[in-house]
């Protein structure tokens, strides 16, 4: 490992860029501030602490499938069941 391998990693952080409490009301405002960004997510079952992490390189097209019904109740990913249980606004994103 060389020395600018070594000054990459000290700057990561597990500090997140940007929280939204409440997912359910914040729809439009997600969608619209990641249009064009590449990053980590993570749904956060606010009762149980309980976390889901993504990823995906077209945020905003993850975020709008995760906002589609359709899509949710279609697909067998554990994310997908637990959203359409318990709802968005059980999560911070």
């Amino acid at each position: 490992m060389n020395l600018n391998s070594l000054r990459m990693m000290s700057t990561i952080s597990n500090v997140p860029v940007k929280t939204y409490d409440n997912p359910d009301h914040n729809k439009e405002m997600i969608i619209a501030e990641n249009k064009n960004k590449t990053g980590v997510y993570s749904w956060i079952h606010i009762e149980s602490n309980r976390r889901y992490v993504g990823s995906s390189i077209n945020l905003a097209k993850r975020f709008r499938e995760y906002y589609n019904f359709n899509h949710l109740s279609s697909n067998k990913m554990l994310i997908y069941k637990i959203l359409l249980k318990y709802g968005y606004s059980a999560f911070r994103l």
